[in-house]
């Protein structure tokens, strides 16, 4: 009898062989959805730019930078808040969120709204004042979504959340084109992002059960929000000035034909940042964050057993890209668009150290240590801040680009030493990560010299 229950595996070593399963199946699943919608992506941008002209893009690029520029002023950090808070099943939390969302999503739409030919003036192009002031109603048809987009990480509902994005981008692409080749106009991808956001509000509630929610408001939720927030807020505004501060300083001082050269390099460069994303919020931090519920120790076995394969691949992938930036260039699109090669090689260093930069981050938050975003942020604010003018006043704007696709470096340096403190990080397998990345730029730049 002893003998027999000496040989049972542990409940730990259970449930760590179940989390590690259970991880394997979400990872192949954020894999194959973030590599068909990049397919799907580099199809829409080949049809685009065929019928649209550079600068279209640089339109949208303003736009898309405006838009993205208030949500992150604004910014609570609904998602990570749901996923991890021991209420996040209750129907009163739940609506109380909601409705927090949907006042947060008002007030942006009017504050876009009035503030739209304000902002065009400034960028000294007046004429995409109506088109941003549509581009406000964005927020809104989003803010009526359910959380079910959120409360599925939770419930590590991925593949059916991943669908529901898989379908929305198949009718934005599919719209996009249609409308693109009747207009011919940069209307044509603003319609199709509001297109696109509306069924995604409408399959929130559709794809998922128990989606329904009412207004309500208990004032705990809210302290707890703020209480959570506060860092997240504080982060999102720093990153806000790290992400947008060159796309709308070139906005003001390029032509939108170079400016869209310069927004089209960087959409093809955060390719690669679609499954670091996905990959981190949405298999890591589910785990770590129930781990830590549970009060579950040895995060960092786990931390490194669940990504030590989808890493060294990713790695080897997104150095690649930077050794064959002017293959893919050249392959995708017509000359007109070759000088936007240099721009993808140096802001594809960014999503390079972007994985085990959002795994770190992940890991940390999960375990309650949330400063550590904010504390990252300031460090690439600090660097940008210096090396910005630097390389301004050396290179001109390429030395600004060159300082914007280096400065996750040091941010991913304060979040090793971060998670060291936390006993969490394993510098062997961090530097072979970084290894299986530079034999894919070494890779990359023989197949441009080959082919």
């Amino acid at each position: 009898m002893t003998h027999g229950r000496a040989i049972q595996p542990s409940r730990v070593a259970i449930l760590l062989q179940r989390s590690i399963e259970i991880a394997g199946r979400d990872t192949n699943i954020v894999v194959i959805f973030v590599i068909l919608n990049n397919l799907l992506r580099a199809i829409s941008s080949v049809i685009l730019t065929r019928l649209l002209m550079p600068e279209v893009f640089g339109v949208a690029g303003v736009i898309a930078s405006i838009s993205f520029t208030m949500a992150m002023a604004s910014d609570l950090g609904f998602q990570a808040f749901v996923v991890r808070h021991g209420d996040g099943d209750e129907r009163r939390f739940l609506d109380t969120v909601w409705t927090v969302a949907l006042i947060r999503s008002a007030v942006l739409t009017v504050a876009l709204m009035a503030l739209a030919e304000p902002i065009a003036k400034l960028l000294d192009k007046p004429e995409l004042t109506p088109l941003i002031a549509l581009s406000a109603l964005g927020f809104m048809i989003e803010g009526f979504a359910s959380l079910t987009l959120l409360t599925a990480l939770r419930k590590r509902l991925i593949l059916r959340l991943s669908l529901l994005e898989l379908a929305v981008m198949i009718v934005q692409i599919a719209v996009a084109a249609i409308l693109a080749y009747l207009w011919r106009s940069p209307w044509a991808i603003l319609v199709a992002l509001l297109v696109a956001s509306t069924l995604k509000t409408l399959l929130s509630y559709a794809m998922f059960p128990d989606s329904s929610r009412r207004l309500a408001f208990e004032p705990r939720y809210v302290r707890d929000l703020w209480s959570f927030a506060r860092f997240v807020t504080g982060s999102s505004i720093i990153t806000l000035l790290l992400l947008q501060c060159d796309k709308l300083l070139f906005a003001r001082i390029m032509s939108l034909e170079d400016f869209g050269l310069y927004i089209l390099a960087g959409n093809l460069a955060s390719a690669p940042l679609a499954f670091t994303t996905a990959y981190a919020s949405r298999v890591l931090y589910p785990a770590y964050a129930q781990l830590w519920r549970e009060g579950h120790g040895d995060l960092r076995a786990q931390f490194y057993a669940k990504r030590y394969l989808p890493s060294l691949l990713y790695s080897f992938a997104a150095g690649g890209l930077i050794g064959c930036a002017p293959l893919v260039i050249a392959l995708l699109y017509d000359p007109r668009y070759a000088a936007a090669a240099f721009y993808l090689q140096i802001l594809a260093i960014t999503p390079l150290v972007a994985l085990a930069s959002n795994s770190a981050n992940e890991a940390l938050t999960a375990t309650g240590r949330i400063r550590a975003t904010f504390e990252a942020s300031a460090v690439k604010l600090v660097w940008l801040a210096i090396a910005g003018p630097i390389g301004y006043r050396m290179e001109g704007q390429l030395g600004l680009v060159i300082a914007v696709g280096l400065m996750e470096i040091p941010a991913l340096l304060l979040k090793w030493v971060q998670m060291h403190r936390a006993d969490l990080v394993d510098m062997r397998q961090e530097l072979l990560f970084l290894g299986a990345g530079a034999a894919g730029i070494l890779v990359g730049t023989a197949a441009t010299y080959l082919i």
